[in-house]
């Protein structure tokens, strides 16, 4: 069995390495050295046989050139940044196992910095190292290195290795949960420890990977001397899987006669090494609920002495005797990361948009991220573009993401089962509850919202579904300083693809939309700070109804999330964001409604009235000409909705400086409503305001006074005195006064108009900008 173990990289110092080799079998002999080409035989698998050979060398030669650190796969990731990369495993192992370890520097390679090196391997900078020069200092370097090996292996024979039997980690590149594995230690050896603690998260989050390389780091560190032991406790029993470690690991065998329990027990009191700390991770613990999962694990548990550590990973939220370690989805740019080493560095900074949108459908879940990584390594001519159209397309049956393979950690072949089993452990209600929450955005769910659909129901029992069912599976999301609850993007997509296979599904989705609606419907024209602040919560949820379900609106609702949308924008002065609803509301309605219908009209005004706020007047004419059209035809001459037509074209013509298209317009409108709405009524207030602002602009000043002022009083007395529409009536005013030199009386009005508006609308809002304006220049001439 060869002594000396020569690690080397190929790309970076094989020629020397030769020599080297060369020079040590002259010495030690050929059998006693190891170095693979030369020295692994045909047909044998080289992984296990270097493993073997690694088990048993007595000394390491780590031969380190130029291009050790930073030499490149062909994506231009680092190979040594890479857990499968052999030169890394090769050091690690020799590290983990004590063996000494001599680092020889080549071809003026410079000596290594620990920063530079991962975590596993950063003790190999601080080995005492040589040097194999070129000729003529070959010869005396070679002299020095064999002086050194035969030392060491003349001496004491190394420790025994630590006994473990951690799996292989499948996993390409660990990234993203650098923190992580600091602060689980930390939590793991707190002075008041509790016995056991638990990586808790969401199916396919990384519960399992940061548990392994949590073990596999602090294995290569020696933390746990007296030994690992990796216990599967889903579909496994983990009593037998002590028993088997202790037998093949520990060479402890427990007296015939004893029950497993007992046997168990046996082995946690003659573990080996007493001084020693141990560390002893059960992976995987499930059960109908935390109770049963507990009870499954209990019998088997470590006594609570200070040597022994316990690490769990789970769904659950375990009892208060178990310390919790939640982990969250990763970074976007650790997704990133996990991306990149999987496809490569080029192909996903090619095309960072699309790789950036690719994480963010999978929620920055590492397994979705794994399986997609995967899946494009396996498909090298897709563009990214073409991957995200087949997840938007498949949704969780893109091939992407059913094809797991055989080396990755996660063991489910699918993301979709990465959550299958926790669904059938819910309970139907519990069940009910999740296709509810699955018609919701992915954005906080007011749980108060829930309760109202659950009305008639125990209160207490719903969050019994929520709390014991959802969330406490990992399912399910609850904030409880908001009293919000949130799904996961691929949770969500899990529970709707549940949902189209519910006989009640249709029905569910109705009830949703008309919820919406009814928020929709009671966004005002122009709402307050206060309004725009209350709805804001609703929006996403809204925008859900108006696009995923829009099909379940009833016909006579269906122009409403899109109103309430533009209103929440437009209130803001948004308009930029209102445009698309707008637009897309004149879409809908005419392909569910037909050409002509009076809802197809109101979204042609509203459409319409964006564009004049905006000054494109050339956009917005030809759309209330239309409107206005069709309501005559739909409605009749008199209407409430062919008088805001009337009134809404003459704003324009306004706006425009066609003063004389304006004035036959406001007046017929103004006429038709009082005729059909009474003399006091704020759509009169407002015809009356618009008026006297088309007589200002003629420089009518006589004329506007006492519309204005008329308006004026009528709002506050419609509307009370704090009202959009009074701040409004009381700026208009002021610029009447101002346009006419009467610079005290418009002072007053522009500070109270732009204190509501400040007030209502807040100051970064258009209306209160222009107010400020106003005020400024007014003050610049009166002091001039």
């Amino acid at each position: 069995m060869p002594s000396i173990f020569i690690s080397y990289r190929i790309s970076d110092s094989a020629n020397i390495t030769d020599r080297i080799r060369e020079r040590l079998a002259r010495h030690f002999g050929a059998e006693q050295i190891f170095r693979d080409v030369q020295s692994i035989p045909k047909g044998i698998d080289y992984r296990d046989y270097i493993d073997n050979e690694l088990r048993n060398c007595q000394v390491m030669v780590a031969v380190v050139g130029p291009q050790w650190l930073n030499a490149t796969d062909a994506e231009g990731n680092r190979r040594l940044d890479q857990p499968d990369d052999w030169v890394r495993r090769e050091i690690e192992t020799a590290l983990q196992r004590g063996i000494p370890l001599i680092p020889v520097l080549v071809n003026q390679a410079q000596q290594l910095n620990a920063a530079e090196l991962p975590d596993s391997i950063q003790a190999l900078a601080y080995r005492s190292s040589t040097t194999a020069r070129k000729d003529p200092d070959f010869d005396p370097d070679m002299a020095r290195l064999i002086e050194s090996l035969g030392a060491v292996l003349a001496g004491a024979r190394p420790p025994d290795p630590i006994p473990h039997n951690l799996p292989r980690s499948g996993a390409k590149a660990f990234v993203g949960r650098e923190t992580e594995l600091a602060e689980l230690h930390t939590q793991l050896h707190q002075t008041d420890r509790i016995a056991i603690t638990a990586i808790r998260g969401m199916g396919g989050i990384g519960k399992t990977e940061l548990a392994l390389q949590y073990a596999r780091y602090h294995l290569a560190q020696g933390t746990y001397p007296s030994g690992i032991c990796w216990l599967q406790a889903k579909e496994q029993d983990i009593g037998t899987e002590i028993v088997n470690f202790a037998l093949v690991h520990l060479n402890l065998t427990p007296p015939d006669g004893l029950d497993l329990p007992d046997q168990v027990d046996f082995i946690w009191r003659h573990w080996p090494s007493q001084t020693g700390d141990v560390l002893v991770v059960i992976d995987d613990v499930s059960g109908l609920n935390e109770n049963a999962a507990y009870s499954a694990i209990a019998p088997y548990l470590p006594p609570t002495e200070s040597r022994f550590w316990v690490l769990l990973t789970t769904r659950l939220q375990m009892g208060e005797s178990i310390r919790t370690y939640p982990i969250d989805v990763l970074s976007e740019a650790a997704a990133l990361d996990l991306l990149r080493s999987l496809v490569g560095a080029n192909r996903i900074d090619q095309d960072l948009d699309t790789a950036q949108a690719l994480c963010h459908w999978l929620g920055y879940l590492p397994l979705g991220l794994e399986l997609v990584g995967r899946f494009l390594a396996r498909k090298p001519t897709w563009p990214l573009a073409k991957m995200q159209q087949r997840l938007n397309d498949k949704r969780l049956e893109a091939r992407a993401l059913c094809q797991a393979q055989a080396d990755m950690t996660a063991a489910h072949e699918s993301i979709a089962a990465a959550f299958e089993l926790s669904w059938q452990d819910l309970e139907p209600e519990a069940q009910e509850l999740a296709y509810r929450l699955s018609l919701y955005a992915l954005a906080p769910i007011p749980w108060e919202w829930i309760e109202e659909w659950y009305e008639g129901t125990d209160p207490d029992e719903v969050e019994d579904w929520r709390d014991e069912g959802l969330a406490s599976r990992s399912l399910l999301e609850v904030e409880a300083v908001t009293n919000t609850v949130q799904l996961h993007q691929i949770i969500r997509e899990f529970f709707r693809t549940k949902l189209e296979q519910w006989s009640e599904a249709e029905g569910l989705k109705q009830t949703y939309c008309r919820a919406m609606v009814q928020i929709a419907q009671g966004i005002p024209q122009t709402p307050t700070r206060e309004q725009i602040l209350a709805v804001t919560p609703a929006i996403p949820h809204l925008a859900e109804a108006a696009t995923t379900w829009q099909l379940w609106i009833e016909d006579d609702a269906l122009i409403w999330p899109f109103i309430g949308l533009g209103r929440f924008y437009d209130g803001q002065g948004a308009y930029g964001q209102a445009e698309p609803w707008w637009q897309d509301c004149v879409t809908a309605t005419r392909d569910r409604l037909g050409e002509a219908h009076p809802d197809v009209a109101s979204s042609l005004n509203n459409l319409a009235e964006l564009y004049r706020s905006q000054g494109r007047y050339e956009a917005a004419e030809p759309l209330y000409l239309e409107a206005l059209t069709m309501r005559k035809a739909l409605l009749g001459e008199a209407h409430p909705d062919v008088a805001s037509s009337l009134n809404n074209l003459a704003e324009l013509y306004r706006s425009q400086g066609r003063y004389e298209a304006a004035e036959p317009l406001y007046l017929e409108a103004l006429a038709m409503r009082k005729a059909l709405l009474g003399e006091a009524h704020p759509a009169v207030a407002t015809s009356l305001n618009n008026l006297a602002g088309l007589y200002d602009s003629q420089g009518r000043y006589e004329a506007a006074e006492p519309l204005y002022l008329e308006a004026l009083t009528m709002r506050k007395a419609l509307l009370g005195k704090a009202h959009p529409a009074v701040a409004t009536s009381l700026n208009n005013l002021a610029v009447l006064y101002a346009n006419q030199g009467l610079y005290p009386q418009a002072e007053p009005l522009l500070v109270q108009a732009l204190a509501m508006r400040q007030q209502l609308l807040g100051p970064e809002h258009p209306h209160t900008q222009s107010t400020q304006q106003s005020l400024e220049i007014l003050r610049g001439w009166m002091t001039s």
